[in-house]
């Protein structure tokens, strides 16, 4: 993977950016326009760098520009280096890192600041620019007549643009069981979290409800249908990121009794290292076998009783911050005294899994 990065960007850059002559078309008083991009509130730029032999190099200046929080959208622009030195004898081409820095920028638009389409507008002769964006999924949408004014003239551009529920390579893909769906986020490589949802209920998380609409799961509102509605069945046919699709698959197979462990690549986007410890922990646990917290807090102190006791709630707590249950199993961790806590998603939900693993109980 490209080693690339994108930071704010910042007066102090003038120099470095200036020496790449990729404002050279735009400016000559690279200050005034960084200036001018940092007291805009719509706007978001940053410098996109690559580490390299030579040290780092500067790809472009990239951003966000007319943003709108009312309709959740935004223009994203890229001024190109006219060239990149530090690339040698390789099967690396410099769209292959112009095309890594657009993907951060999206990356940033639709997970970080939540927007819900972002568009760009390319100049008709601009070839390089017209294969990054393809590249990253973007659908042209028409040609405008004499929209952009490049070097004292106006020229016609091709609009382009993405929807966060279309992004190729980071999505939400959606198991349909007797009680409901699991939400599956994650990329090609990982997954960072599953989540339960009950039919007919309306789903909070934006990019969730997105993704069911557009899959035809979810009502306009971002109600999910009712069991047993034919778009879940057509489900497992749409193209999501790998491992999201490998889990979705390996989840069906939980659901319908063919399987009693995952190989699943997980990341969590967040935990303390005490979460994590807490978490590979409980993986350890088999299929319908249940430990109490204080097993837990046992097995991470060396069987200190004394110790395990006092860290019995903080592992409690961590059961309860998981993000990624059934991958993580802690509805098998209950109380001491066998009552079913602790569980994020809901304690009903608890239960039907255990009931599910145990005996192959399907209460709806």
């Amino acid at each position: 993977m490209l080693d690339i990065a994108l930071s704010p960007i910042r007066v102090m850059d003038a120099d470095r950016i200036r020496e790449t002559s990729l404002l050279s078309g735009v400016t000559d008083d690279v200050p005034s326009f960084i200036r001018a991009l940092l007291n805009h509130a719509d706007k978001c730029f940053f410098v996109a760098s690559v580490k390299a032999t030579a040290g780092e190099q500067i790809l472009g200046v990239l951003g966000l520009e007319q943003m709108s929080k009312k309709n959740r959208n935004a223009n994203a622009i890229m001024y190109r280096a006219p060239e990149l030195s530090f690339l040698e004898d390789t099967e690396e081409t410099a769209l292959s890192y112009y095309h890594a820095a657009w993907d951060h920028l999206l990356r940033y638009a639709f997970f970080h600041l939540h927007l819900h389409r972002v568009s760009v507008m390319v100049p008709v002769n601009d070839e390089i620019m017209a294969q990054i964006v393809e590249m990253s999924s973007m659908k042209q949408e028409a040609i405008l007549e004499e929209a952009l004014f490049v070097n004292d003239v106006f020229i016609d551009a091709a609009l382009f643009s993405l929807l966060d529920s279309d992004y190729p390579d980071y999505s939400v893909g959606f198991v349909p069981y007797p009680r409901g769906v699991i939400a599956v986020r994650g990329d090609n490589q990982t997954v960072e979290s599953t989540k339960f949802y009950a039919y007919e209920s309306k789903i909070d998380d934006d990019l969730d409800r997105n993704v069911a609409i557009r899959t035809g799961i979810a009502d306009s509102y971002g109600v999910l249908k009712p069991l047993g509605a034919p778009e879940y069945q057509d489900i497992f046919d749409v193209d999501f990121p790998d491992e999201v699709k490998k889990c979705m698959q390996e989840l069906s197979e939980y659901f319908s009794k063919r399987r009693t462990t995952f190989n699943i690549h997980t990341f969590p986007p967040y935990g303390s290292p005490f979460q994590k410890k807490v978490w590979d922990e409980i993986k350890k646990i088999p299929y319908g076998v249940t430990r109490s917290y204080e097993d837990i807090a046992l097995s991470l102190t060396g069987n200190d009783k004394i110790a395990a006791r006092n860290m019995s709630r903080a592992v409690g707590s961590a059961c309860r911050d998981n993000p990624l249950p059934i991958l993580v199993p802690c509805h098998r961790v209950i109380g001491k005294d066998g009552k079913l806590v602790g569980f994020s998603s809901g304690l009903e939900y608890k239960g039907y899994l255990l009931d599910h693993e145990m005996f192959g109980i399907h209460i709806l």
